[in-house]
């Protein structure tokens, strides 16, 4: 919210139109750049969590976009797999990893 508001404004707290949904596009662009770089969004970087695919392969740059773009649609969410999955990473072949050692 804090980058959202620096660069748009307070507008993004109380306007309408474009400007509301840029707090969403923030943290789109943050989460699917940093999980493509680290493996992790900024919160699950400080919560030292990450993101891998099941088969150990490279996340490579589409699965972070397409997962942002799920997660920002708050389907996951709804959707609960029996391993504790949510739809976005049954779908994408990937897991929520601790990364505490």
């Amino acid at each position: 919210m804090i980058v959202a508001i620096a660069l748009f404004g307070m507008e993004v707290l109380t306007g309408s139109g474009w400007k509301s949904f840029m707090i969403l596009a923030v943290f789109f662009v943050e989460a699917s750049i940093l999980t493509i770089l680290t493996g992790g969004s900024f919160g699950q970087l400080i919560a030292r969590i990450g993101i891998i695919r099941l088969d150990g392969e490279p996340l490579g740059w589409w699965r972070p976009i397409v997962r942002t773009a799920l997660k920002c649609l708050v389907l996951p969410a709804l959707v609960l797999g029996t391993e504790r999955r949510a739809l976005d990473d049954l779908l994408l072949g990937t897991v929520v990893v601790s990364r505490r050692r």
